[in-house]
């Protein structure tokens, strides 16, 4: 399966070396979003203490905690993902 998908990067134009910095940092990203979901679900108790900091304190980061809240896991992953792949294309 990674050898069609190293295979998928050729023929979408990278090199020896882009394949296999792709090929690592889409792994890296899948491994870790597994990880995030299981460890460090956007529901759990870290995301609610965020939310409940002094917003006067930390605005950017009580306001991100109250959005994550309706943020599912496949949303995450696949917004996290797209990412990724648009900053390859460039």
């Amino acid at each position: 399966m990674l050898a069609q998908f190293v295979g998928v990067l050729r023929e979408a134009g990278l090199g020896p070396e882009e394949r296999i910095i792709a090929l690592r940092a889409l792994l890296a990203y899948a491994i870790g979003a597994v990880q995030q979901e299981h460890l460090g679900a956007l529901s759990g108790a870290g995301t609610a203490a965020i939310a409940e900091l002094p917003a006067q304190e930390f605005p950017d980061m009580t306001e991100a905690a109250l959005g994550a809240r309706s943020l599912t896991a496949d949303r995450e992953f696949q917004g996290g993902l797209a990412l990724l792949l648009d900053g390859m294309g460039h």
